[in-house]
């Protein structure tokens, strides 16, 4: 696991690693290299008292004893100097007083102030997500399936620190029908192969209503069937259970965005899933036609007296016609035999596996447009109707309630 996770994921690593059963290659997925992240600096909401009082302390040495203001607008994200003498104000420091002459108490004001003032969140470009093309190509490369797709969060703020969330999923294909999902974490690009049900990551899974897709889930477990979850935080801070950095920590601000991001897959799963079960239907419906199709025709024949032949082609072409979702049919266990995509094909989130083993690609028809004609057009135009308001006055009854 330790080497197969991070091929989920990494489509730009190449590993190559030693098994009982030989050498085992995880070719790379992708050669398009992601954004380069920007660095920035500790947000107020973001810090602890003693990450304050160290800070105060490095400036003293550093920076020759900078003022408390200056302090707070350059070692801060999204603090302005007026920002910094408000929390000043708040925190009765006078502006003028040196880092130096802090003392605690002071620090301790000056931090609750910090916590209790309203800031714009921190910026966003520190992040470094894995997108949504690379994470679909980590998947095609690392599991056996036949539908794909993946989505990726907008960044958010909890606690002051942002933080992104990504998902992908696998669906059918090779993969067991019979067992729990299988549920891929990683934090930073980072897999996290231990302590899984006290991760939020897999908290978010269970608490997904997986039955609104198509499958079938126990309460409070994972959903049963051939599926296979990842999920991705992208955080200048990830908020770890323990030191040995094996869970995420369980905060509602991050649990509902990786709700929100599974749920996002999940809606294109369940129109996948919908799709095989509406051409399963009507694969078994044009069964049952054509083997009545037959009968039907010689008793027509018997009937009027027409050609049974023509009948039976006739009958039959509307049968195909009626159940034309058939032609893309699965075979007797519900696998994928052969679709032209539909809709869901043409999306960037989307990946389907054809019967040839490779994506579906499918090109929209170019939109037919009229010729121009050369000659003038003559035609004139006709005269623009006139609006006509019509008035209407309510008159209020004088009869009622003060007649004699």
């Amino acid at each position: 696991d330790t080497a197969n996770a991070p091929s989920h994921l990494e489509a730009l690593a190449a590993i190559n690693t030693t098994e009982h059963k030989g050498v085992v290659i995880y070719p790379r997925g992708t050669d398009e290299m992601p954004p380069e992240t920007q660095e920035i600096m500790p947000h107020p909401k973001g810090i602890e008292l003693g990450m304050l009082l160290q800070m105060l302390k490095d400036a003293e040495h550093e920076h020759k004893n900078p003022t408390i203001v200056s302090f707070l607008s350059d070692r801060f994200s999204k603090v302005s100097p007026a920002t910094a003498s408000k929390l000043c104000q708040d925190a009765k420091i006078p502006v003028r007083t040196r880092v130096g002459d802090i003392d605690h108490a002071q620090a301790e004001a000056l931090f609750k102030a910090m916590q209790e003032t309203k800031l714009p969140n921190p910026p966003t470009n520190c992040l470094a997500p894995i997108g949504v093309k690379t994470m679909l190509a980590g998947m095609v490369k690392g599991v056996q399936a036949e539908f794909y797709t993946a989505s990726t969060r907008t960044p958010t703020v909890y606690r002051g620190r942002p933080f992104l969330i990504e998902a992908a999923i696998a669906f059918g294909g090779n993969l067991p029908a019979d067992g729990s999902a299988r549920v891929i974490r990683f934090a930073n690009r980072v897999p996290l192969l231990y302590q899984q049900s006290a991760c939020s990551a897999f908290k978010a899974v269970t608490e997904t209503a997986w039955k609104n897709y198509g499958l079938s889930q126990p309460r409070g477990a994972a959903p049963i069937g051939p599926l296979v979850v990842m999920i991705h935080m992208a955080s200048v801070w990830v908020p770890f259970t323990s030191e040995s950095k094996e869970a995420i920590a369980d905060y509602d601000e991050i649990r509902k965005e990786m709700k929100l991001a599974l749920q996002e897959c999940g809606r294109k799963l369940g129109q996948y899933v919908r799709r095989r079960q509406r051409m399963k239907r009507e694969g078994e419906k044009r069964d049952v036609f054509e083997r009545y199709i037959g009968e039907i025709a010689k008793a027509c024949n018997a009937i009027t007296g027409s050609d049974a032949k023509q009948i039976y082609d006739a009958l039959l072409e509307q049968a195909r016609a009626r159940t034309e979702i058939a032609d893309a049919q699965l075979d007797e266990e519900g696998r994928f035999i052969k679709d032209e995509g539909g809709r869901l094909a043409k999306q960037d989130d989307v990946v389907i596996i054809g019967e040839n083993g490779k994506p579906i690609i499918v090109e929209d028809a170019p939109v037919a447009t009229k010729p121009k004609s050369d000659a003038p057009n003559t035609k004139k135009k006709a005269p623009a109707k006139k609006k006509v308001v019509k008035k209407i006055i309510k008159r209020r009854s004088t009869s009622g309630l003060f007649d004699d």
